[in-house]
């Protein structure tokens, strides 16, 4: 008999799950109690954390892919392309910490972009939640939530659940890896993302540059337009001077030649 006292079988689940991240705290199975809170709150097939410092390259912290999907979305992602990460942009950009899922931050372009197909359909990736934990100013930890093919897209009520118990969550981590490592110099922090914003410098003009970077993030030609304030028609002109100065024809092209220049020799 339920006296009023009693919580419901899922409060149940959430004190049990609050409980053992709490006690895990501090210890190797830290992930696996960060995954089972997370999981009440939605499913996903996997998971993974990273930590970013400014404009450098994020570090991993945890992951449980197989060896293809981590070197992809992994080592190849460290090396420059996380630069273009709708979930990086967002912390870059000062989005407010919580649950969200990719399309409340990927501009509406995003998933006809080349970054999408590099990334998400290689490793059969049809949705993502990024749970965004900030570490300071300039620090944040992101964790990734992934559902693979033909699975379910995420959903608002998904969001909502995870973000209901963002507090503890969130302060979670931070006990966990707050302290991982001391921030990197200013001139490393600087570094990587000076790279990207030189990408064509001595080719392109500065407007070719700003739309290559906006190409690159996934915006459609009326969102680059609405974004920098211009026609459409003059995105258009500048897309088809950049590819004619940068010798390619097509989004792939410009997509491989960035993630070189990302990650080539300073």
């Amino acid at each position: 008999m339920n006296d009023g006292t009693a919580f419901p079988a899922l409060a149940q689940e959430w004190v049990a799950a609050t409980a053992a991240l709490a006690e895990m705290i501090g210890t190797e199975r830290f992930p696996q109690a960060l995954r089972q809170i997370l999981s009440l709150g939605c499913s996903f097939d996997s998971m993974i954390v990273s930590r970013y410092e400014g404009a450098m390259p994020p570090e991993s912290l945890y992951q449980d892919l197989d060896e293809l999907q981590a070197a992809i979305t992994v080592e190849f992602y460290a090396s420059g392309p996380y630069l273009l990460d709708p979930l990086y942009q967002a912390c870059r950009n000062g989005c407010a910490p919580g649950a969200y899922r990719l399309m409340d931050l990927a501009p509406e372009a995003f998933y006809r972009s080349e970054y999408y197909r590099a990334f998400y359909r290689k490793i059969s990736i049809s949705d993502e939640i990024g749970v965004l934990v900030p570490d300071g100013a300039d620090s944040w930890f992101i964790v990734s939530l992934a559902r693979f093919a033909r699975a379910q897209r995420f959903e608002e009520a998904d969001t909502k659940r995870l973000n209901a118990v963002f507090a503890v969550i969130s302060a979670a981590i931070r006990r966990q890896w707050g302290q991982a490592k001391e921030p990197a110099g200013d001139f490393q922090r600087e570094g990587w993302e000076d790279r990207m914003q030189t990408f064509g410098t001595g080719v392109l003009s500065p407007r070719e540059r700003e739309i290559v970077q906006l190409i690159l993030q996934g915006h459609s030609t009326p969102s680059a337009a609405a974004y920098l304030g211009i026609a459409e028609g003059t995105v258009k002109v500048h897309r088809h001077h950049a590819y004619s100065k940068l010798g390619i024809s097509s989004q792939a092209e410009l997509f491989s030649m960035a993630t070189r220049h990302l990650a080539g020799p300073g």
